[in-house]
């Protein structure tokens, strides 16, 4: 933590009526409701319209959610090391910057290759950095309250795969090209 960082934390818990810890579990849980974006609950309100417009199998289509598991395997060691080695807060937002990039890449993946790239990034990001980064972190700010923290995190996820949801259902059902 730099000292801006750590004059702002600081100050702020010297004038919460409540423990700060709460705030870094609101914090950790942005990242979880952004994780739900590449999730297959989502996706699956794309997999008919994308094999209709792009005449791709629903097999392709499903097979990047696979690709990205099988990915998450590899990379999890490194990922908690990283997050040990550099700490959560630089490992969190890189990964939401690497998740923002991900799916704004899908917009131009009219090929499979690049859908491919593009989702099965964004499903890497939705199983390691931000599972292990929430756990570690609030394994370090909770003792006595860690259960509730922990669900207050995946209540976020919870809500998040609720919202993404119906945002891809209204962007499908409003889409139209000019």
């Amino acid at each position: 933590m730099n000292d801006i960082s750590l004059f702002i934390a600081r100050n702020l818990c010297a004038r919460l009526p409540f423990y700060y810890g709460w705030v870094v579990v609101f914090a950790a849980g942005t990242t979880t409701f952004a994780r739900m974006a590449p999730s297959t609950t989502t996706l699956a309100v794309f997999v008919s319209p994308m094999a209709d417009e792009f005449g791709w199998s629903r097999t392709l289509i499903a097979g990047s959610v696979s690709l990205g598991a099988l990915s998450s395997i590899f990379i999890s060691p490194a990922v908690g090391w990283a997050v040990d080695r550099y700490g959560v807060r630089l490992i969190l937002a890189g990964s939401m910057v690497v998740l923002g990039v991900a799916m704004v890449s899908l917009f131009w993946a009219t090929v499979p290759v690049f859908f491919y790239m593009g989702f099965a990034t964004g499903r890497v990001i939705f199983h390691v950095p931000v599972q292990i980064g929430t756990g570690a972190l609030i394994s370090r700010w909770f003792i006595r309250k860690r259960g509730r923290a922990i669900g207050v995190i995946y209540l976020a996820g919870a809500i998040g795969g609720i919202v993404t949801v119906q945002i891809a259902s209204l962007a499908i059902s409003n889409w139209s090209i000019g």
